[in-house]
């Protein structure tokens, strides 16, 4: 996993759909922070994933992904 280069505040009303890790079905998530990975061997390749509270844990989208599934939606906050 590409280490986290830079991390900032979420603004309030961002979410993401994801499957439940504990097995309750699809729940939304808030997004706290957007971070920025960079691979080590290619700093020029940054990206920004989400950063998101679900059952009590920070999640990124990557270290989600990698043990529970993809999220399934990010969705912007309502205007």
């Amino acid at each position: 996993m590409n280490p986290i280069a830079s991390l900032t505040t979420a603004a309030p009303g961002w979410t993401v759909s994801i499957d439940s890790p504990v097995g309750r079905g699809p729940v939304t998530a808030p997004v706290v922070a957007w971070v920025a990975r960079s691979p080590e061997t290619d700093p020029a390749s940054m990206h920004v994933e989400p950063a998101f509270v679900v059952d009590g844990s920070v999640w990124t989208a990557s270290e989600y992904d990698e043990i529970f599934g993809p999220i399934t939606a990010i969705t912007p906050p309502q205007q």
